[in-house]
């Protein structure tokens, strides 16, 4: 089974998610004009995969692609195939994650499906950890400057429920710099632990650089706190990098 999945730089970044590495939540409406699609290809190194609290691997490498289909003025399907490997080892693992979201004046909500899939057993030669399956709805509202999402997922094999308050603040410097800020807190019923209870609590500082008008250079600084539920865990720092391409 697998031990988890997914960070507040994914959240951030590819809705983000939370993730170094990625749960998808709302990816925005606007993003996607109504007269084609949008693609995004992103490549990425982090120091520490850690996903909804959990540290799962140290020192992996990732790509992305992100696809938004626009089908209406206000609805907008994504699709985000996700894989990631650990460099020190063998271990690696593709998510298929399909979002599709819907703008309501001020709300975004939006229903997904996110597919963990080890390829190679994810320690390799068919070893390790078993497919899982989840759904997903999540809702966003901006308040004021802040990008607030509530996110709440059912894991089909573990039959668990996960469920994450993600606040997030963007500051502009100038035209080319800009710091984000972005504190995620975690609770689970069923997912690590029995009962409900409280699962941990990551910030996340990153930088994004807009190196030309399609691409992005996103460095990331970030600290996770273990609750309860995982008493197992270490406090942590960590950190990575990501490269995006937008066509």
């Amino acid at each position: 089974m697998k031990l988890t999945a997914t960070c507040l730089l994914c959240v951030l970044c590819t809705a983000p998610g939370l993730r170094a590495g990625q749960t998808p939540v709302v990816p925005p409406v606007e993003a996607a004009e109504a007269t084609g699609w949008e693609n995004e290809i992103l490549l990425g190194y982090d120091s520490h995969y850690v996903f909804r609290g959990e540290m799962l691997q140290k020192n992996v490498g990732w790509a992305q692609w992100s696809l938004d289909v626009p089908l209406s003025d206000t609805l907008n399907l994504n699709v985000n195939p996700w894989y990631y490997h650990d460099l020190d080892s063998d271990f690696n693992e593709f998510d298929l994650n399909v979002t599709l979201s819907a703008s309501l004046g001020t709300y975004e909500v939006a229903a997904a499906y996110n597919g963990y899939y080890y390829p190679r057993g994810g320690l390799g030669n068919g070893e390790g950890l078993g497919d899982e399956q989840e759904f997903a709805l999540s809702v966003a509202h901006d308040i004021f400057s802040l990008k607030a999402t509530a996110l709440a997922a059912y894991n089909v094999g573990r039959d668990g429920y996960y469920f994450e308050l993600l606040v997030a603040q963007p500051y502009e410097i100038n035209d080319t710099f800009s710091v984000e800020l972005g504190v995620a807190v975690g609770f689970d019923a069923n997912y690590f632990a029995s009962g409900m209870g409280f699962n941990h609590v990551q910030a996340m500082l990153s930088f994004p650089i807009k190196l030309t008008e399609s691409i992005e250079l996103k460095p990331y600084v970030a600290g996770n706190f273990p609750g309860a539920h995982l008493d197992y865990e270490d406090t942590r720092l960590f950190g990575g990098v990501q490269l995006g391409f937008s066509f």
